[in-house]
């Protein structure tokens, strides 16, 4: 209906192109989250913190491949590690490892990279920032701690 507060045309244009979506936040999961995304930050002015968006930096991703590389590492130098005699102390990666090596670098990596999903999804987020910064600094420690025991093993 054409009022003062509808010009002509504008009922129309609206409803042919659906509700306008910018009266709510963006979602954690729309159709634009892993492609064809346009959100880089919060819409209005200051929105940095608890907002999602929908296009991530390369400097993130980047991080995110890295860590999960780390976690790749990490499966393997444990099989190989375990093959010169060490032992697994964690129980769950233990029953993982029980079930063959393939399955246990396949179950962690798969394991890790959901995780690493739902971290990037939450990176405006200060609780995924601080898992991420935990979480690389931890599996960077753990690469290194793998280094020593294999040397020590040789």
């Amino acid at each position: 209906m054409d009022t003062p507060e509808n010009p002509p045309g504008e009922e129309t244009e609206r409803a042919h192109r659906g509700p306008d979506r910018r009266q709510r936040a963006t979602p954690m999961l729309s159709r634009y989250t892993f492609f064809g995304g346009r959100r880089r930050a919060g819409r209005r002015d200051g929105e940095k913190e608890d907002v999602y968006v929908d296009v991530y930096g390369g400097p993130l991703v980047a991080l995110l491949v890295v860590f999960f590389a780390l976690t790749v590492i990490d499966s393997v130098s444990t099989l190989i590690y375990l093959g010169k005699g060490g032992r697994e102390l964690n129980p769950v990666a233990q029953w993982m490892i029980d079930q063959g090596g393939e399955f246990f670098v396949v179950a962690k990596g798969l394991l890790s990279a959901v995780c690493l999903v739902f971290v990037m999804l939450h990176k405006n987020f200060r609780p995924a920032r601080v898992a991420l910064g935990v979480g690389f600094s931890f599996y960077f420690l753990l690469g290194l701690y793998h280094l020593v025991l294999q040397v020590q093993a040789l």
